[in-house]
């Protein structure tokens, strides 16, 4: 939950729910963290309506690095860190699944 987050994890929470709002109008798009690291790390360079500038991207990561982690949504617990090594471990398992 939001209100459960340090300052550098919301700061980042709070980067990609706006990325989300300019690409969907919507305050989390479903796969949102996916799109989003997909775009951090090369991949992805249209989300939605909004073309990922090298500005945004690399805000993406130095919030990440800041934070040590990267955002999600749950179902029950809303947006959520996860640290690094758990994250990516999230990351692989869906790639690895054609996701």
């Amino acid at each position: 939950m939001l209100d459960e987050l340090t300052p550098a994890q919301r700061e980042l929470a709070d980067c990609m729910s706006e990325l989300s709002e300019a690409a969907y109008c919507a305050g989390w798009m479903l796969g949102l963290e996916y799109a989003l690291w997909d775009a951090a790390h090369g991949g992805l360079v249209e989300y939605g309506r909004l073309r990922m500038s090298p500005q945004s991207t690399a805000r993406l990561r130095a919030l990440s690095d800041a934070c040590g982690g990267w955002i999600v949504f749950d179902e029950t617990t809303e947006e959520t860190w996860l640290p690094l090594r758990e994250w990516e471990a999230r990351y692989a398992e869906r790639a690895a699944h054609g996701g």
